[in-house]
């Protein structure tokens, strides 16, 4: 089965699932919880950051180019 899918979306909801299931509420993920952009906390930007690149690498790695 063949399926397309963007690596980038992908990799990014993969490692924001992760961010969700590791704080107690997800209001500690944001600078501001009530602003209009959601912005994470520098912490918390990093660790995505780290989780991004891990599953990007992932993807990546076990995709084909068509």
């Amino acid at each position: 089965m063949e399926r397309k899918f963007n690596i980038i979306e992908v990799a990014s909801e993969l490692a924001h699932r992760d961010l969700v299931a590791e704080v107690l509420k997800e209001s500690d993920l944001w600078e501001d919880p009530h602003s209009d952009v959601l912005s994470y906390k520098e912490d918390v930007q990093d660790e995505f950051n780290d989780l991004y690149d891990e599953y990007f690498d992932i993807l990546l790695n076990t995709s084909e180019e068509i």
